[in-house]
């Protein structure tokens, strides 16, 4: 499921305000930050590691959306934080490294990490590892036949 140029707009629009409001901030004291949909109200809201609300917006397409659906909220959160994590948008922000951006539900237990940053560390995700353990014992194949 995708979602509508607004509701996109409006995401990003919440993600813009937390660096607004971490970019100010003095010190770099936020390690973590939480993603959280209502699923009655598709209000997606935002958290520190404090549990304080830095940012909410609605995306009407999660609104009242199965819980099936949770691959797709994961899927296009993920897909907008990469894009904002390359473009070097955290970078403007005081959090301290490493950091993550985690998708949870409405006890805020994780259910599920979007990204994960670290200077020398690179998180690999469920894509990028489909097909690695056919590779890795073709490759352990090949070596044990010379």
């Amino acid at each position: 499921m995708s979602i509508s140029k607004q509701s996109r707009e409006a995401l990003l629009d919440a993600i813009l305000a937390i660096t607004d409001t971490l970019g100010r901030a003095e010190s770099a004291t936020v390690t973590d930050l939480y993603f959280q949909v209502d699923r009655a109200t598709g209000t997606l809201t935002i958290f520190d590691d404090d549990d304080r609300e830095l940012s909410q917006a609605t995306i009407e397409e999660w609104k009242e959306s199965a819980q099936e659906q949770t691959a797709s909220v994961e899927k296009t959160l993920r897909t907008e934080l990469v894009q904002m994590q390359k473009v070097g948008l955290f970078d403007k922000m005081n959090i301290l490294k490493p950091y993550s951006c985690t998708l949870v539900d409405e006890n805020k237990e994780t259910i599920v990490d979007l990204i994960y940053m670290d200077d020398d560390t690179l998180v690999l995700d469920s894509e990028l590892l489909q097909g690695l353990d056919e590779e890795m014992n073709e490759f352990l194949k090949h070596l044990l036949e010379e």
